[in-house]
């Protein structure tokens, strides 16, 4: 059957490591991962050229590659448990009791160099129109895969907002992209050999047999979560009880923005700010390291120092007292600001994010007729190191917490007819 079209039914997103667990590394169905809740995919390629020009021809004799291709791939999903992160190779803290004594940066595998799921190939496959990924054997003639390999991530980032689900934003950065429009047969690994100076692919192979597509019947606390709506996210700035040694930060030196927190105190009568959204981004920019000899990079490694921010717009309220010349003598108080969400109607922690000695580089305010005010907030800090404890971002999840959403089919007894 012909393919007139492509939409979001016929298409799922995979991840797997560069090599996995099956014969000579072949990558089998305990190495592939689903990414669920996926709402959008893009991908392209781009390749630079150095043209070759001569005295005595106005054209170019030739148009060579002299620097590696890049391949990008962009996508976004509704963020749930922590289960994503952790196939993205993003590292979770339990969160089983507070204080944590020794917590693991969110970023710590994609910065410390010793764990392979720095490195990932992504595959994007492809169902027959009008059918369903979700539930179908995906090792047939008819299904396809874009594969990308050598996948490094280079940005994360986290928004909510009023009226929007919780959503999470992803940026790759690879060195191959590989079209299979069959997969009855084994696919190869698109990526990279970075021991072969002619840019050949891995020799080992991927088997789609017995991989599944599903929804992944994500749950929290024995109930199946779709997504975190914004009536169940909370923002505290001034976060305390997550650390040892963690401190009330107060209020803002400069004065103005009265924020809510478990550690701030808002005194009788005051009303801290209405939170209407709020992002979170982590940039890792990367550098391909190349080397005379090889036509691909060795390695991506981050560039550094990796700044991250925290982004809120709110309905200004109360405001608390202080004069921006304080920052002089006296620094804007270093303090944890925490992203807490729940399932539905707040029964279960679902996905916790701190980003610890935040300070705050921006506040602005905005008023006009007919509107309410508001004011502009933007925190940062950097990323620490690997088994820095103090800095950087931390996540506290549990996923894995599988759950049947409809439970046993009833059994339908015999009809009575109503006594009227």
């Amino acid at each position: 059957m012909t393919t007139d079209r492509i939409i979001y039914q016929s298409e799922s997103l995979f991840i797997s490591k560069l090599l996995g667990s099956g014969g000579s590394n072949q990558i089998v169905s305990a190495d592939i991962k689903e990414i669920n809740r996926v709402q959008d995919m893009s991908y392209n390629l781009e390749v630079a050229r150095t043209d070759i020009n001569e005295f005595g021809q106005l054209a170019a004799l030739s148009r060579e590659v002299t620097e590696p291709p890049t391949v990008t791939l962009d996508f976004s999903y509704y963020l749930t448990d922590g289960t994503q992160e952790d196939r993205l190779g993003f590292n979770l803290n339990s969160g089983a009791k507070f204080p944590v004594s020794a917590p693991q940066p969110m970023t710590k595998s994609l910065l410390d160099g010793t764990n392979d799921v720095d490195e990932l190939n992504y595959y994007i496959v492809t169902s027959p129109e009008g059918e369903d990924t979700h539930g179908n054997t995906i090792k047939a003639a008819d299904h396809g895969c874009i594969g990308i390999g050598n996948g490094f991530i280079t940005s994360y980032g986290i928004t909510a907002a009023v009226g929007e689900l919780a959503t999470a934003t992803v940026s790759v950065e690879a060195s191959n992209i590989l079209f299979k429009s069959d997969l009855s047969s084994a696919m190869a690994n698109p990526a990279i050999d970075i021991d072969s100076t002619t840019g050949g692919k891995l020799s080992n192979t991927i088997d789609w047999a017995s991989v599944n597509s599903s929804d992944g019947n994500i749950g929290v606390g024995g109930s199946e979560i779709f997504a975190i709506r914004p009536g169940d996210i909370t923002i505290d700035f001034d976060a305390v009880g997550y650390f040892d040694g963690s401190k009330s930060a107060g209020d803002l030196n400069v004065g103005g923005a009265r924020l809510g927190g478990a550690g701030a105190e808002l005194g009788s009568g005051n009303t801290a700010v209405h939170v209407q959204n709020i992002s979170l981004d982590i940039p890792v920019s990367r550098s391909p390291l190349t080397r005379i000899g090889n036509h691909y990079p060795f390695a991506r490694k981050v560039d550094f120092p990796v700044n991250m921010t925290l982004s809120a717009s709110a309905l200004m309220t109360d405001f608390t007292d202080g004069s921006l010349d304080q920052l002089i003598c006296s620094a804007e108080q270093q303090r944890d600001i925490a992203i807490i969400m729940k399932d539905r109607c707040g029964n279960n922690n679902a996905m916790t994010y701190i980003m610890r000695n935040a300070i705050l580089d921006t506040q602005a305010f905005s008023a006009s007729i007919g509107d309410n005010k508001t004011v502009d907030l933007t925190f940062s800090c950097q990323v620490g190191g690997a088994n820095d404890t103090n800095n950087g971002i931390f996540l506290f999840a549990q996923p894995g917490n599988v759950v049947n959403l409809y439970g046993t089919t009833p059994t339908v007894g015999p009809y009575v007819t109503p006594t009227p």
